[in-house]
């Protein structure tokens, strides 16, 4: 792995790199390409640029920000800092990577800390959900919404797997397989059950009072066939399948069940990637503070991504199919600096 950037004369001229405990110098012959990922596994750089805390990530816990030390020690230009692609999602025991969780029953809510319902449950794009849980609360001085629980009832729970989605490093290199009746994570805490919501708010810390309201006025408003808090929808409204893996016109909330067993999940903002770092231009190149090409240094994928808060999905994979070209191509046509 590249450790450090080795520059003469304002250009990148090598690179120094890790081998079996020791440092060795490579010297380039015509440019560097950063495709080091993002910083989605480093504490130091999400507590200084993500909007919000907790963060856990899905991806690779490679991505630990070493390409975006490298590009600033060359005084490159950040962009898109506090822009990611994140889900929410929760801890698994014995796995570094999280796992998203997508709701597939739709009898259930989000509350916060206080055990507050706070937001449409439905609507926001996966990719966003984050943006939805990191509001800075001035008064407590906290995030209320971070982290969050979901909060579900018995025929959610049995209806199967509670959690959509195949993708993450926690499944796709770790082997995670969620259980089709919930019955692993529930023995390993992944899921915490209670016979009332009195006793589910007890164990996972929140106001029985308020969870006890946000219930019954959830089960009041669906019932009525309107969400008056937070307009989240009957059913769904598009014409695909979504985040959420329902038809169009399949019902995406329901009222918890009157009586118990009640289940919680505790859910954090957890990143698929982070968008930020190097600016870079059509080429690949990355840009210094005043917005000039740093001479042979070059930047593709994940690492300072020309998407923000606009991410689509399988956007990024074509960023780095196509910035990689831009970039391999750019960086070939150098003419080798001694």
């Amino acid at each position: 792995p590249a450790v450090q950037l080795i520059q003469k004369d304002g250009q990148v001229v090598g690179a120094v790199a890790s081998n079996n405990g020791k440092n060795i110098n490579i010297k380039v012959n015509k440019a560097v390409i950063l495709t080091t990922g993002g910083y989605e596994f480093d504490p130091e750089s999400l507590r200084t640029y993500a909007q919000g805390e907790n963060y856990h990530a899905l991806g690779n816990p490679g991505n630990t920000g070493d390409g975006l030390r490298m590009a600033q020690s060359m005084g490159a230009r950040l962009w898109h800092m506090t822009a990611y692609s994140c889900p929410l999602g929760t801890e698994l025991p014995g796995c570094k990577a999280a796992l998203q969780v997508a709701m597939m029953a739709p009898s259930f809510i989000w509350v916060d800390k206080n055990g507050k319902r706070f937001a449409d449950e439905f609507s926001p794009d996966g990719h966003t959900r984050c943006y939805v849980v990191n509001r800075f609360d001035p008064i407590s001085h906290s995030y209320p919404s971070i982290p969050c629980w979901l909060i579900f009832d018995d025929k959610a729970f049995k209806r199967g797997p509670v959690v959509g989605g195949s993708s993450g490093y926690s499944i796709n290199r770790e082997g995670y397989k969620w259980s089709r009746d919930n019955s692993q994570e529930l023995a390993t805490g992944v899921i915490t059950k209670a016979e009332s919501l009195e006793e589910l708010a007890k164990k996972i810390g929140v106001s029985a009072e308020n969870l006890v309201a946000a219930v019954q006025k959830w089960n009041t408003d669906i019932k009525a066939g309107k969400d008056t808090q937070f307009n989240r929808p009957i059913q769904n409204p598009h014409k695909k399948v979504v985040h959420i893996e329902q038809k169009a016109g399949a019902a995406v909330s329901a009222p918890l069940d009157e009586t118990g067993p009640y289940y919680a999940i505790k859910l954090y903002p957890t990143l698929l990637n982070t968008q930020g770092g190097p600016k870079k231009n059509v080429n690949g190149q990355v840009m210094d503070v005043n917005n000039n090409p740093i001479p042979r240094l070059y930047a593709a994928g994940e690492l300072g991504s020309m998407w923000g808060n606009i991410y689509q999905g399988a956007c990024n994979n074509a960023e780095c199919i196509v910035f990689g070209r831009l970039a391999g191509r750019a960086a070939a046509a150098e003419k080798p600096w001694s």
